[in-house]
């Protein structure tokens, strides 16, 4: 009888023993939850995934300086291309994206493109004029095919 008594003694766990380990496992299963979480949102700031290529855009619409067309045929990092007349000659591509925070931008409009989460400001070239954002928009390539009336844009 004693035998059996020891060996159910050694085998049994308190209750005290019990919600200890209990609340151990459950601490650590709910922190390696929020190590998972912190790790996803730590891999969103290395910027979005940008895909290479090129695309060719109709630019006979874009008459004047300071026109401007939206290409959403491809989004190289998750946003429609800007193209920008700057001149007959000279045509603007650059990326929707927001250097600051990743947001789109606004369309142009009086010659600056805004962002709005945050107040950026860049001109038709996509240079910072203002706000928090770091750096320009991202500026593509361009080869002009004038007798075609198109662009090739390279990203």
């Amino acid at each position: 009888m004693e035998s059996s008594r020891i060996f159910s003694l050694d085998s049994a766990v308190g209750r005290r023993e019990f919600l200890k380990r209990t609340g151990i496992v459950l601490g650590a299963a709910t922190m390696s939850g929020m190590l998972a979480e912190i790790l996803a949102s730590c891999s969103s700031l290395t910027g979005p995934s940008v895909s290479h290529g090129t695309t060719t855009i109709d630019i006979s619409s874009l008459t004047s300086n300071g026109q401007f067309h939206v290409d959403s045929s491809v989004l190289p990092d998750g946003t429609p291309i800007l193209v920008i007349r700057q001149n007959a000659t000279t045509y603007t591509a650059l990326s929707m994206l927001c250097t600051h925070a990743g947001c789109q931008v606004n369309l142009p409009s009086g010659g600056t493109i805004f962002c709005s989460c945050h107040g950026s400001r860049f001109n038709l070239y996509g240079q910072v004029t203002g706000g928090p954002a770091p750096s320009p928009l991202t500026s593509y390539g361009v080869t002009l095919n004038a007798a075609a009336k198109t662009i090739t844009v390279t990203y």
